[in-house]
């Protein structure tokens, strides 16, 4: 299954617990806030960074969602 993926950088903490977990997908800059490196993935190791995010900054969506205008 493919999911999208958005970070609120405004919450971001740069904790970093999601870079470990799906480097593919996540990067912590040198400011110290996460940004998403890819806008889609199949890893589903995505949904657990966005479990573990203490923040709640991670939002991980399925692509066949529709999105909230």
């Amino acid at each position: 299954m493919k999911y999208g993926i958005e970070i609120d950088r405004a919450l971001c903490s740069g904790f970093g617990a999601c870079a470990e977990l799906a480097p593919e997908v996540f990067e912590v800059g040198v400011d110290g806030v996460a940004s998403v490196r890819v806008a889609e993935s199949d890893d589903d190791r995505l949904l657990d960074a966005e479990a573990q995010c203490p923040m709640a900054a991670i939002r991980v969506y399925r692509l066949d969602e529709r999105r909230a205008a």
